[in-house]
């Protein structure tokens, strides 16, 4: 009897199967890029939604810490009902309102606020920077109600008054020891209004249009 030829050729199961997968995967990317637009704007959506999706669990613990930390400094201000903190999928919010910041048409930071805005800077750089992590960045957005600040000879516009408070929070941050490279300041006017300022007939709500006027700080983690 002859002996049994040996098939060299022969692999494990599992390589096969793995050997398929790959295959399959780059014909399913390289269709979806055959049919796509290839957009610069996509593109960087795409690889802003990959930086959160790889995000590791050790920077998630140090934003969570900070989250924590916000909470106990408004919480030692008795300021809960004025400012809240809470985590999105970006990082952090904090939401002032706007009577609690500024004086009546105004972009100076009150005297009361202004250490408290300077503690929640130190606290960003003491949290994230003795981590090592370096990759967050902090917005400042500055909304204002409906109504036209007439009765504000500084400024000419909400877009103005908006523009100045944020800037004007952004400088205290930057004082209080935050990279300036890490800091953006926006102005939103009245265009992203938590509630309705006025009814279906136009008429004004005063509760509205006081929420509406707020400060926003948003730390991003990239």
């Amino acid at each position: 009897m002859q002996p049994k030829k040996q098939d060299d050729d022969v692999v494990e199961g599992w390589m096969a199967t793995y050997g398929d997968m790959v295959t399959l995967l780059m014909a399913f990317f390289v269709l979806l890029y055959a049919f796509s637009d290839p957009d610069p704007g996509k593109f960087e959506q795409l690889s802003d939604g990959m930086k959160g999706a790889f995000l590791n669990e050790e920077q998630k613990d140090e934003f969570k810490g900070l989250e924590e930390k916000l909470e106990e400094i408004i919480e030692d201000e008795e300021l809960s009902e004025k400012v809240d903190v809470k985590m999105t999928l970006k990082g952090i919010e904090i939401q002032m309102e706007g009577s609690s910041v500024y004086k009546p048409c105004s972009a100076e930071i009150t005297s009361e606020m202004g250490p408290i805005i300077a503690n929640i800077s130190k606290t960003i750089t003491d949290i994230l920077g003795e981590s090592g992590y370096t990759g967050y960045v902090v917005e400042v957005k500055g909304h204002t109600d409906n109504l036209p600040p007439t009765a504000c000879p500084d400024f000419d516009t909400n877009w103005d008054l908006s523009a100045f408070r944020a800037t004007r929070v952004v400088n205290l941050l930057i004082e209080a020891g935050i990279e300036k490279n890490k800091l953006r300041a926006i102005g939103m006017a009245d265009s992203d209004p938590l509630l309705p300022n006025s009814d279906e007939n136009g008429i004004s709500i005063p509760e509205n249009q006081s929420k509406n006027r707020r400060v926003e700080i948003f730390i991003n983690k990239y």
